[in-house]
């Protein structure tokens, strides 16, 4: 990995940093550090969201988003652990309804590693023009 954030690379190649329009950035407390990564290292002009799905209060941390918004969906929802990627997945269609719609629609979408393939399908289904890492 570049030392630089600004040369941190996307897994199409391209650069992080070139990237306009809304980005979400989603997945769970195991995904935080290359959240950061990535958060700092796209341009100001980008639009960031980024949704942490946690299971207790003791995973939440801190993400420099800038002017964007950073969620940390907790698992333990009134007294009830929720089964894992439900609350990311409610967060990540909610954001796709509101930014992949409209005339020509720019946006990308992250989700980690361990992120349940049925939300990557999900995901992909919800984008215009798929470009979901």
């Amino acid at each position: 990995m570049d030392a630089k954030p600004e040369m941190l690379r996307r897994p199409d190649g391209g650069l992080w940093r070139d990237l306009e329009g809304a980005v979400l950035l989603g997945g769970d407390a195991q995904n935080v550090p290359e959240m950061r990564r990535i958060a700092a290292a796209l341009s100001p002009v980008a639009h960031l969201t980024v949704v942490v799905e946690v299971c207790g209060s003791d995973q939440v941390g801190v993400i420099d988003a800038g002017d964007g918004r950073v969620s940390w969906l907790d698992r333990a929802l009134e007294g009830e652990l929720r089964p894992r990627g439900e609350r990311l997945a409610q967060a990540i269609h909610a954001w796709c309804a509101e930014w992949a719609c409209g005339e020509a629609p720019v946006c990308t979408v992250w989700l980690g590693a361990r992120t349940p393939s049925r939300i990557v399908r999900m995901t992909q289904a919800l984008l215009p023009e798929p470009r979901v890492s």
